[in-house]
């Protein structure tokens, strides 16, 4: 009867770990970028700068709503058609690449297997390079530095991720993401030529990606 209670204990223990341990997922997404520039060192832009997101994921679940989520990844932005305050009415075309770490809070309402998450935190982004074209020219051939178009690029860059994930969960923890849609806010004044202007050029981003997430055991 003993050897029972413990076995039955035994059980109980790992079926209450496995459970918290699915309340922990790893997982992949990636998608496409569109992107921009805001401030008033921008006069004017009329293009996006398209380019590519890939993510690894870690989200922990507290209850049946919230979450904290990060990642670690690689992301493009930049911007198209830009008119800098500063270079007579020309157009520019930027292309930066980040290794990017968000950090993310996360409220999900569940209907059925299908849950909708808004979601908002900090991005951190660090600047790999950049590169800036003539708008008129179609390859990348200068690279961002003191001298060039709006100087230098700044190489690290935080921004506010406004967005919302569409998923469908599986029995046994996995989930698939449908979409995963957010707008990200720049923070961070990327340009040196609107620094020493004492003006702002900041990212604007899009972004949409899909992908799957199984749980930690």
């Amino acid at each position: 009867m003993t050897h029972r209670v413990i076995i039955a204990v035994v059980a109980a223990a790992c079926l209450a770990t496995a459970a918290e341990a699915q309340k922990s997922h790893i997982g992949i997404l990636a998608g496409p970028t569109a992107s921009t520039m805001t401030g008033d060192y921008i006069n004017s832009t009329s293009g996006l700068e398209l380019g590519f997101s890939f993510l690894l994921t870690m989200d922990r679940e507290f209850g049946d709503h919230w979450a904290f989520a990060t990642a670690v990844g690689w992301m493009q932005k930049g911007g198209e058609k830009l008119e800098l305050a500063d270079q007579g009415g020309d157009q520019y075309g930027y292309s930066t690449s980040y290794v990017v770490v968000p950090l993310n809070v996360r409220y999900k309402f569940r209907f059925s297997r299908f849950s909708l998450a808004p979601y908002t935190g900090i991005d951190i982004g660090v600047n790999l390079g950049c590169k800036v074209k003539p708008s008129s020219q179609f390859e990348f051939d200068e690279t961002c530095e003191e001298g060039s178009p709006g100087g230098t690029m700044e190489k690290l860059e935080l921004s506010v991720p406004i967005g919302l994930v569409w998923s469908i969960e599986f029995p046994g923890g996995s989930r698939f993401t449908i979409a995963d849609v957010s707008y990200n806010v720049g923070l961070t004044n990327v340009f040196s030529a609107a620094k020493d202007a004492g003006l702002t050029a900041k990212n604007a981003v899009w972004v949409y990606q899909f992908g799957f997430a199984i749980p930690l055991y």
